[in-house]
């Protein structure tokens, strides 16, 4: 069963760039942990599930956009 969560728009930016700059974070800590040796297992769960989040946002966005382009855009605008 699909459910539809309405989130503040005006936040999708900001959100997905805080996602965008964790996935780097989380890249880097998982090349150090291998560096050093580690198995860095859990950071490639948690690596998954921000990618998944990136997408999620990144598609709101798009969504949020186009529907905002379908609206206030004149027709001239779209020639």
């Amino acid at each position: 069963m699909a459910t539809q969560t309405s989130v503040p728009c005006e936040k999708l930016s900001p959100w997905y760039f805080a996602v965008n700059y964790s996935i780097l974070r989380m890249e880097q800590a998982i090349a150090h942990s291998e560096e050093l040796g580690l198995t860095p297992t859990y950071d490639y769960c948690q690596l998954d599930q921000l990618r998944d989040l990136e997408q999620f946002l990144k598609m709101s966005w798009d969504v949020w956009m186009e529907s905002l382009g379908a609206v206030s855009l004149p027709a001239e605008v779209l020639e």
